[in-house]
């Protein structure tokens, strides 16, 4: 499929680091970058896959963004939950398209964009964020991406949901252990909810809580990821990763 304009796009400018930009094909606009500028009347009408040069001769690849692309690249007012996160996340809860699943604690709407494209067109993203500032920044995100399926609340979850028979639940909150009976109404028995916190202490609270309340398969985990730099004379690990970014706590609502 052509690029046209208005798309969105990965310009990935090759070097010995390259560098990647997710920008929107506009016609009659150029974009800059480090190693000069493309004129985007140049690439539209090109093939995703294709190569290019900019004005300085600096090969350029033009590519479709994916979820993991968009997400490290979002718009954001906080800390986002981060690619390595969410997919587990994703798995781990089962979602598939078609499924209608509650979010609490927003932030920038990365792992809103997640959700919504798992759930796909059929499906439904109901996401409270309680701060202004952050739902602002969501909701822009979710409009340039033109998510259709994703209803945005300005609400503190704590104060209870509208949904019902939901198939699973995303918490990333400070007090996550403060909504666990809230969450229980919300979502159908034996869906999961998951829950993301950065710290032990949180995560003991929450698991505690969590079985309290009626949740089975308690379960926490973390997800370390390290990149490998390869070439025709080495390979190695890279001396950076990305480590700690948080406990996932993972669990299933049981019957009373």
């Amino acid at each position: 499929m052509p690029i046209e304009s208005g798309d969105y796009i990965l310009l990935v400018v090759e070097g010995r680091r390259e560098k990647r930009f997710l920008v929107r094909v506009k016609q009659g606009e150029s974009f800059h970058t480090h190693k000069g500028y493309i004129n985007f009347d140049d690439i539209i009408g090109k093939e995703f896959g294709s190569v290019t040069k900019t004005n300085t001769g600096a090969r350029v690849l033009l590519l479709r963004p994916t979820t993991y692309d968009v997400m490290e690249k979002l718009s954001r007012a906080t800390q986002i939950i981060y690619p390595k996160d969410a997919g587990f996340m994703i798995i781990k809860a089962g979602i598939i398209p078609g499924a209608k699943v509650l979010e609490a604690g927003t932030g920038s709407g990365s792992m809103t964009i997640a959700l919504s494209r798992a759930v796909g067109p059929e499906g439904k993203v109901y996401s409270y964020e309680k701060d202004e500032r952050f739902y602002e920044v969501a909701k822009r995100n979710i409009e340039r991406f033109s998510l259709g399926n994703v209803e945005l609340r300005l609400k503190d979850i704590k104060e209870g949901v509208d949904e019902k028979d939901l198939d699973a639940a995303f918490l990333d909150l400070p007090e996550p252990w403060d909504v666990t009976e809230i969450v229980k109404k919300a979502i159908k028995p034996g869906s999961p909810v998951i829950v993301f916190v950065p710290s032990f202490e949180q995560v003991k609270k929450t698991v505690v809580q969590m079985r309290k309340t009626g949740f089975g398969l308690v379960e926490v985990n973390e997800i370390l990821i390290r990149g490998i730099e390869s070439d025709e004379e080495r390979t190695r690990p890279s001396t950076r990763m990305i480590g700690h970014t948080g406990f996932i706590i993972s669990g299933r609502r049981l019957l009373e």
